[in-house]
């Protein structure tokens, strides 16, 4: 693999194109390393020049679905997914491979210039920054998924929230989930994060197992080194008695020197296992108990006055820490839905980087009065 790496890292610094790199893209084949334009070479000359007169991605691709063109490879009818992987990748269209930081020329036919590839990519981020569909301003921007087809869901203030491929546009046929308003799902992903933040009974049992098998663990390999050590103490005593028996004329110099080598083998195999169970040795340990119930004394009281009406930036800031993400599944709940949660607690380091306990619960939410209620049951399971 780091022969196949280096490989590559030596073809693209020659400006060469790495292998691995597929079979091309859409409007090219690429066959022995060179680029050659296909039948659909046409269409994607008519997506990038309207997309330099300014139509956005939606607007080019209901044009093309109007006039059913079909994608090259499923043969179904063109999708907003086509569409956005020629425009994003403009500077490709432009002549341009990047590849491991390198920036690679003369090796694709160019459609269009390098000044309109830029022009390409910087309507694309305009559009993306004014559209309410990519949840602009969202605390839970990029962390809704959809439970049926696996895609993202939009967050959108007026309209609801969707999964991307609810919209035929993108999709042939549509995602059939749910559509949920924005209000119910902030409030229900954020209430049931914060009940599950400050109740601490089955984290608890959570941090006993683990303290209890890091104990269990630890005396396994405290007997391990203790056998080991005396593994080594016993090859020392056989140096020394291979040495006197070579002084009293009982073996050879060569046979002390054979003797003496294997020792050597037999003591850096040894080396090497103590080596790895102090690795061990030397890490943190978990959580005690005694400091876990400081902190759940301390953390719901601060939890529930301090961050019960969080502002959305507060919100992103737990989200982003706790690596929170909220998973929509259709169901027979009155809604129709449930929203499955999933978030990360570090509570101990392992090695250098911090490990977590993953928190999986479920929380299903109904609306009644213009007041929000929350119907929610918590699992807790070790990554």
């Amino acid at each position: 693999m780091a022969n196949l790496q280096g490989g590559r890292r030596r073809a693209a610094s020659g400006g060469r194109l790495p292998g691995g790199a597929g079979r091309g893209m859409l409007g090219y084949t690429l066959e022995g390393k060179k680029f050659t334009t296909n039948s659909f070479i046409n269409i994607v000359d008519e997506i990038l020049d309207k997309a330099l007169s300014g139509e956005s991605i939606n607007g080019i691709t209901r044009v093309l679905q109007e006039r059913e063109v079909r994608a090259p490879v499923s043969n179904k009818i063109i999708t907003r997914a086509t569409v956005a992987s020629v425009l994003r990748n403009a500077r490709r269209y432009a002549g341009i491979w990047h590849w491991g930081g390198y920036e690679l020329r003369n090796l694709i036919p160019a459609r269009i210039s390098e000044e309109q590839a830029e022009r390409i990519l910087a309507n694309l981020k305009r559009n993306r920054e004014k559209s309410f569909g990519f949840g602009k301003g969202k605390w839970l921007t990029s962390r809704v998924v959809c439970g049926v087809c696996g895609h993202r869901f939009t967050l959108n203030t007026n309209n609801g929230c969707v999964c991307l491929r609810s919209n035929p546009i993108v999709a042939q046929p549509p995602c059939s989930n749910v559509r949920i308003p924005w209000r119910r799902l902030s409030f229900t992903v954020w209430d049931t994060f914060i009940q599950a933040m400050t109740g601490f009974d089955a984290l608890e049992l959570c941090v006993r197992d683990k303290r209890r098998a890091w104990k269990a663990q630890r005396a396994k390999i405290e007997r391990q080194v203790k056998v080991l050590e005396e593994q080594s103490r016993h090859l020392e005593q056989k140096r020394r008695q291979y040495s006197w028996q070579q002084a009293e004329g009982i073996i050879s110099e060569e046979e002390l020197r054979n003797a003496f080598k294997q020792i050597r083998s037999e003591e850096s195999v040894i080396s090497e296992q103590i080596s790895r169970l102090e690795q061990f040795r030397r890490e943190p340990a978990p959580m005690d108990i005694a400091t876990f119930k400081k902190l759940a004394e301390f953390w719901p009281g601060e939890i529930i006055s301090n961050l019960a009406k969080a502002t959305d930036d507060v919100r992103a800031r737990f989200a982003e820490m706790f690596d929170l993400h909220a998973i929509i599944r259709p169901d027979g709940h009155p809604d129709g839905y449930h929203i499955d949660l999933t978030a990360n607690i570090p509570l101990e380091m392992e090695g250098d980087k911090p490990g977590a306990y993953d928190m999986v619960f479920r929380s299903s939410g109904y609306l009644s009065n213009d007041a929000y209620s929350c119907l929610i049951s918590f699992s807790f399971s070790i990554k």
